[in-house]
């Protein structure tokens, strides 16, 4: 089970996503309905309900009810919301195409993807490979890559600080011990090393 924290806060981010979701997407089709490319200002407002509404399902998905079984092309659509409009982007070229990963392995997948973007200051690639069975690896690769500073901290079993920069990192924790997922950080990397993630189930 999880920690009574982060159950909290997946449930306050399932409600927040869904009283906001209806409104998001609402607005978004209202904008498309519009004839016309419209002006500066209304190209604005489009992109903004889009990156708002993808960003909405990302934290449904990541932080909140979670998600299903999904295939690499569902993990995409989801990431989305991470990088539009903002100078990173995501690179799945590395995953298992016909893979299916498990629900309890995606939640870790994006929180981690979500980690690695977060790692990306002056942008670049959050870069992700494996597969379910054997396992997953994660890394930004950019200008300044870094991963957060209480990362390290986490992984060796020691207290994180709570902040609204590295809120991913404490979830992540909790959401990888309750779903049998070991994150390890394999050294000796160029840049910011790898993290990988590893169902503790497999052979």
């Amino acid at each position: 089970m999880l920690p009574d924290n982060i159950a909290l806060a997946q449930a306050v981010c399932t409600r927040l996503c869904h009283d906001l979701g209806g409104a998001a997407g609402a607005l978004a089709g209202a904008l498309d309905l519009l004839e016309g490319p419209g002006d500066d200002a209304m190209e604005v407002a489009r992109d903004a309900a889009r990156i708002m509404d993808r960003r909405i399902r990302f934290y449904r998905a990541a932080i909140g009810a979670g998600c299903g079984d999904c295939r690499v092309e569902e993990i995409a659509q989801m990431v989305e919301g991470l990088t539009l409009g903002r100078r990173a982007t995501i690179d799945l070229a590395d995953l298992e195409a016909t893979a299916v990963f498990p629900a309890h392995l995606v939640q870790a997948m994006l929180l981690a993807a979500w980690m690695a973007v977060d790692a990306l200051p002056r942008g670049g690639v959050a870069r992700m490979g494996g597969d379910p069975v054997g396992g997953l690896s994660i890394w930004p690769d950019g200008p300044g890559a870094a991963w957060p500073t209480g990362l390290a901290a986490g992984l060796a079993g020691d207290a994180v600080p709570v902040n609204p920069r590295s809120v991913s990192v404490p979830l992540l924790l909790g959401v990888a011990a309750a779903a049998g997922v070991q994150l390890e950080m394999l050294m000796g990397a160029a840049g910011a090393a790898p993290l990988m993630l590893t169902l503790e189930t497999r052979n």
